[in-house]
């Protein structure tokens, strides 16, 4: 049967009953002669078939003349199917290929855009650092050259007037000289101080040190200080308090009080006499009950400052482009950038608005902690403690300076014994029996023995002395950054003090230190 049906249906045919259309070809072909084979599957009636036919010749007269055709078909339902799985499963593939292709394309694309975005955006950004580079070389230049200025005008008022007061007769004209000298000196150490505050900071060797502080404490200590700034100055000076009913707090004490110095030393500078400067110091909660947040503000009614530079205000080296404000107010331009450092330091915020030819306010904001305890604010009763009859070991290899320390100890009635070096001043100890000496200055720089060697080699004399461990030993050098002040804590020393020496300063910590019975 060529269908392959079943027997009993309606389109069943027999061998030779019929024969599909698509076949004749194929037939004709095998009656001529060839054997031939379907090259391809071939659709009729009944379904994709694969067909073979071959020439049939008779042989028995000899002659072997084709009188028909043999064919074989052979059903491709199956296989066609298969294959037109395989041609979907093709195409499928191939728009899979497609999309899975053009994915990768639009990646590239997206990739290398990004890129370039990428290397577009650092070349700005090389850019402007390039810029910001050139800018700071440029801020570091007119600040060399300003503070060579700033430097030599000082130092030519200290070198003259010295000169004119070794020649004067009166005491009123050499006080007057030594006045002037005395201005100028300050004026140097501000500007060194400056420069020296701001390399600390930019090296990481200041830290922020909370301590627990008294803010009405902190207030009157401003003022006093103001008091001093104010000198000889027509100025208006107000100060409001608003603060929690517990003023104790843990803080920073030094770097804030700073911070309001350079606020309120610039307000003096900036202001013409006749104006006014206030600071309002107020309190608000903090993030929890444990902290609080102190707000200061400092206001003045000075020369204000354009909107251009109070973008640039904070930035090391920056200086009004005016030369009337450079010429009549000089300053290194660090004073600001110094003072946001600390209050970035200890977590806070500044901020200023400002007016030419109106005024300036400064508001700072310090996130405190609040003691576990409330503490009682220690008073110094020893501030003015009779120093009469305190002998002082002093190690000094430079003359002029223990001769101007010597001075200072000798007005507050103590008696100064000198050592030239750290051999001599533990020698001098050494030899001398217990009591004979209640304090010992000690010089850090010095030839033979430094500081830090002599104050370990006396404190070794413990096992033979007890005064060897107990007397006090402080550092008197010009080394002032915080790593030298350990150095001097680690030697066995009991504190610092930074030249160029302070009498109150110097004063002060003696009496710390010394227990009057």
């Amino acid at each position: 049967m060529v269908d392959g049906l079943d027997p009993d249906a309606d389109d069943v045919r027999r061998p030779g009953d019929y024969i599909e259309e698509e076949m004749v070809p194929y037939i004709d072909r095998a009656i001529s002669g060839e054997n031939v084979y379907s090259q391809d599957i071939i659709d009729t009636t009944w379904g994709p078939i694969f067909t073979a036919c071959y020439p049939v010749s008779a042989n028995y007269d000899g002659t072997g003349e084709i009188i028909g055709a043999f064919c074989i078909e052979m059903d491709m339902q199956s296989a066609y199917g298969m294959v037109e799985k395989t041609n979907h499963i093709s195409i499928i593939c191939g728009l899979v290929a497609g999309a899975v292709l053009l994915l990768i394309c639009l990646y590239t694309y997206y990739v290398y855009q990004k890129s370039k975005a990428e290397e577009q955006k650092q070349k700005q950004l090389l850019m402007t650092a390039a810029e910001e580079a050139d800018a700071a070389n440029k801020a570091k230049s007119a600040f060399l050259l300003s503070i060579s200025h700033d430097i030599r005008t000082p130092m030519n008022a200290i070198i003259g007037f010295t000169n004119i007061a070794l020649h004067q007769n009166t005491v009123s004209d050499i006080h007057d000289s030594l006045e002037k000298v005395q201005k100028s000196s300050n004026h140097l150490l501000s500007l060194l101080n400056d420069v020296l505050d701001f390399t600390r900071i930019e090296s990481g060797k200041v830290t922020i040190s909370p301590e627990p502080m008294d803010i009405t404490q902190l207030t009157d200590n401003v003022q006093a200080i103001m008091n001093g700034l104010l000198y000889n100055r027509d100025l208006k000076f107000e100060v409001h308090r608003e603060i929690s009913k517990n003023p104790y707090v843990l803080a920073d004490v030094v770097r804030i009080r700073e911070v309001l110095v350079n606020l309120l030393g610039n307000a003096v500078k900036f202001t013409k006499d006749g104006g006014k400067i206030t600071l309002d110091i107020s309190s608000y909660p903090g993030a929890d009950e444990k902290h609080i947040i102190t707000r200061y503000v400092v206001r003045d009614n000075g020369i204000g400052m354009s909107e251009e530079f109070q973008k640039k205000l904070f930035d090391p080296f920056s200086q009004e482009d005016d030369a009337n404000a450079r010429t009549q107010y000089k300053g290194t331009g660090l004073g600001m950038a110094i003072t946001k450092k600390y209050v970035d330091m200890m977590g806070g915020s500044i901020a200023v608005e400002s007016k030419k030819g109106v005024g300036s306010t400064f508001t700072v904001e310090i996130p405190l902690e609040l003691p576990e305890q409330v503490i009682q604010s220690e008073q110094k009763q020893h501030l003015h403690r009779d120093l009469t009859g305190i002998h002082v070991l002093m190690a000094e290899d430079n003359d002029l300076n223990a001769e101007l320390a010597t001075i200072m100890l000798e007005d507050a009635g103590m008696t100064v014994t000198r050592a030239s070096d750290g051999k001599e001043v533990v020698n001098l100890f050494k030899n001398h029996p217990r009591g004979t000496y209640d304090f010992i200055l000690m010089d850090i720089m010095m030839p033979n023995m430094d500081g830090h060697q002599a104050a370990k080699a006396i404190r070794a004399l413990g096992i033979e002395r007890s005064d060897a461990v107990t007397i006090p030993i402080v550092a008197l050098s010009a080394n002032a950054f915080i790593d030298d002040i350990q150095e001097s804590l680690d030697s066995g020393m009991n504190d610092h003090i930074s030249k160029p020496i302070n009498m109150e300063e110097l004063i002060d910590t003696i009496t710390k230190y010394i227990k009057h019975d």
